[in-house]
C-alpha cells in the first residue's frame, strides 16, 4: 500500500516538473527565440507557482552530468530495435504475426 503511494507521488512530481519545463519551452518558442529547446534559452521563463529559490536548483539538476546520462540511457532504451522495429509505447506488446504463430502452435 505504502509503496503504491510513493510510486504515485513520484509520478505526479515528475509530471509536475515536466509540465513546468514544457510551459517554459513553449513560452520561449512563442516569443520566437532561437534554440528554445536549450536550457539556457528557456530558464528565464519560470512558472509563477514555482518559488524563486527552487527553479535554479531544478535547472542545475536537469543540466547535471548524472541526469543527462540517465536521460540518454532512457532514450537509447526506448529507441532500441526489437523484432525488426523500434519500440514505441507498446514496448511490451507482441507483434501480431508472432502472436498468431503462438496461437497456431497452441491449437
Amino acid at each position: 500500500m505504502f509503496q503504491n503511494v510513493i510510486s504515485c507521488c513520484g509520478s505526479r512530481l515528475r509530471d509536475f516538473w515536466y509540465e513546468a519545463q514544457k510551459k517554459a519551452k513553449k513560452t520561449a518558442r512563442d516569443r520566437g527565440l532561437q534554440g528554445w529547446n536549450d536550457v539556457v534559452v528557456w530558464r528565464d521563463f519560470k512558472a509563477i507557482y514555482i518559488p524563486e529559490d527552487i527553479w535554479p536548483r531544478y535547472l542545475e539538476h536537469v543540466t547535471s552530468e548524472w541526469f543527462t546520462r540517465c536521460s540518454q540511457s532512457g532514450v537509447g532504451n526506448r529507441n532500441r530495435p526489437i523484432h525488426g522495429s523500434v519500440t514505441m509505447h507498446t514496448g511490451g506488446s507482441v507483434l501480431f504475426a508472432a502472436h498468431a504463430k503462438r496461437m497456431v502452435r497452441l491449437i
